[in-house]
């Protein structure tokens, strides 16, 4: 049962970061704090909102999927 379930949280994270990394959820970098404008730059700020945030959230789901199979299949 908990390899269904994490398996299914898998499948929604990897989804939820396909739809950040190509752009099907829009990241708004004017809402970023003070703090982020000053050191870093717009460019920068969009890359790491997008790009990095989004892979990042793909891996998670990977590793969640194979982690729920494994333990479905041990079972």
């Amino acid at each position: 049962m908990m390899g269904i379930i994490i398996t299914i949280i898998g499948i929604i994270t990897f989804v939820w970061g396909f739809r950040v990394t190509f752009g099907f959820i829009k990241t708004d970098i004017s809402k970023d704090p003070e703090i982020d404008k000053k050191l870093l730059s717009e460019r920068s700020r969009y890359f790491l909102g997008r790009y990095s945030a989004g892979i990042e959230l793909m891996a998670a789901g990977a590793g969640a999927i194979f982690l729920g199979i494994v333990l479905f299949l041990t079972k």
